[in-house]
């Protein structure tokens, strides 16, 4: 006892074998009362006197520290917030022992698991008997580091603002860039998650008056803090979703920051967005701040590098019908249908490419005047395009006949290809060029009889 001083009450008796290294602790309670914890937060006080210490344990007794030491160790009942975790052996009991689902070690990301703590070497320990009765780690900064770049790479981004939302493996990811860890149960960080399912037989019972499943919680319970970033997974539940709203609540019960995320729409954009990278959609009918597409009665807009402010992009859509008697009564005057709209209205961002797609009328159409409105400037537009579907379809044919050899072989070979068929040319290039569609040429014409010139 005097050797073991003073964890004396540890003391095992004669008949117990306290000479193989670890049998005790792997059979017994050690230090039941836990109370080697003062020396080994005495030890983190003396190793890092000038810093605030994040502290995770159970059965908190800072109560033993002069009230300087207490102030400079928060105790925190969040494992992945902790800088350091402080663990007391008791026989095979380990303090996390599996994750729980809505608890406290439920898993961040596969590769940040409490259960894989005590694989890692202590940076302190408390013996007696050779084994083990209080143990210090430091937190795997590097860990954390990669479960957020997978995130950030392999997950899908819903969307920005004060935090990133990205959906990865059945869950809600947060994160965040510039993040002051939070003091325990800071009320500023409680969010707000309402999940709308496509069927709403799905909702639970106490959520089917509002029309959405209510999953609020609080980021400090169960986030993780590290190099001045913060991540938090949130489980989404198994039913198909149309439609998730989230944010941060202000201390008044509003929103300090609010998220809609259509995950319809999403599955939408990128069904649109696949099937253009699969040639579905023909090549664009115009290149500019987005690409147009145009299949069948619908439009589809595309931008592969989506920057902020892309998602809240106004568009202008104007349709010319080839017959104006088709025209309503009240856009006679002008000429054309106005459909203009919002692009979040129908599209999305899908993981940094924007897609959208609008229908068009089924009326027969001669011109379609589409682009992005000025965000700064009323009734400016950033780019416009004008797609001249009569002459499309007049393009078309041309291409369509050259191929099955209605004009037989090129009368000339260069930058285009030149055709003749009767009394007229056709130009051709198979692998247009950006500028090739604004190109010029000239035409001159050499008669057999100069008296069939013009006067001029």
């Amino acid at each position: 006892m005097v050797a073991l001083h003073p964890y004396e009450y540890v003391y095992f008796n004669g008949f117990v074998d306290t000479k193989t290294p670890g049998a005790l602790a792997k059979r017994y309670d050690m230090d039941y009362w836990q109370m080697s914890k003062q020396q080994s937060i005495e030890y983190l006080l003396a190793r890092y006197p000038d810093d605030a210490l994040r502290v995770w344990m159970r059965n908190v007794r800072r109560h033993i520290l002069p009230q300087d030491d207490r102030e400079r160790i928060p105790i925190l009942g969040n494992l992945y917030a902790a800088d350091f975790y402080l663990w007391t052996a008791r026989g095979v009991h380990l303090p996390v022992a599996k994750p729980q689902e809505g608890g406290i070690y439920q898993l961040l990301h596969p590769l940040i698991d409490p259960r894989r703590i005590p694989d890692r070497p202590p940076i302190h320990s408390v013996k007696a008997y050779g084994n083990a009765i209080s143990l210090i780690y430091g937190k795997d900064v590097d860990a954390y580091r990669a479960a957020y770049a997978d995130v950030v790479a392999n997950g899908d981004m819903l969307a920005r603002g004060d935090f990133d939302i990205y959906g990865y493996d059945g869950a809600l990811y947060y994160l965040g860039a510039n993040c002051e860890p939070p003091a325990p149960n800071d009320s500023d960080l409680r969010m707000f998650l309402h999940i709308t399912p496509v069927d709403p037989a799905d909702l639970p019972a106490d959520g089917r008056e509002h029309g959405f499943d209510n999953r609020d919680f609080r980021l400090d319970n169960r986030a993780a803090f590290f190099d001045g970033k913060c991540m938090h997974r949130q489980l989404l539940p198994d039913y198909p979703i149309a439609r998730i709203w989230t944010g941060q609540k202000t201390a008044s019960g509003g929103a300090e920051w609010r998220a809609d995320i259509d995950l319809a729409g999403r599955a939408a954009a990128r069904a649109v967005y696949e099937g253009i990278a699969a040639g579905e959609y023909g090549k664009p009918v115009a290149r500019s701040g987005f690409d147009v597409y145009m299949r069948d009665n619908t439009l589809a807009y595309v931008k592969e590098d989506c920057g902020e402010g892309d998602a809240d992009a106004r568009f202008f859509l104007h349709i010319f019908p080839v017959d104006a008697a088709d025209l309503p009564a009240d856009r006679r005057g002008r000429g054309f249908v106005n459909m203009d709209f919002r692009f979040a209205d129908y599209g999305a961002d899908i993981s940094g490419k924007c897609a959208a797609e609008r229908e068009l009328p089924d009326y027969a159409i001669a011109l379609v005047r589409t682009g992005q409105k000025s965000a700064t400037s009323v009734g400016q537009s950033m780019w416009r395009v004008d797609i001249d579907l009569a002459a499309l379809a007049a393009a078309r044919a041309v291409y369509e006949g050259v191929v099955a050899g209605e004009y037989g072989k090129p009368v000339a070979r260069s930058g285009f290809d030149v055709y003749v068929r009767g009394d007229r040319l056709a130009y051709v290039k198979e692998d247009c060029a950006e500028g090739d569609a604004d190109a010029r040429f000239f035409l001159h014409i050499v008669p057999v009889d100069v008296a069939d010139l013009a006067g001029d």
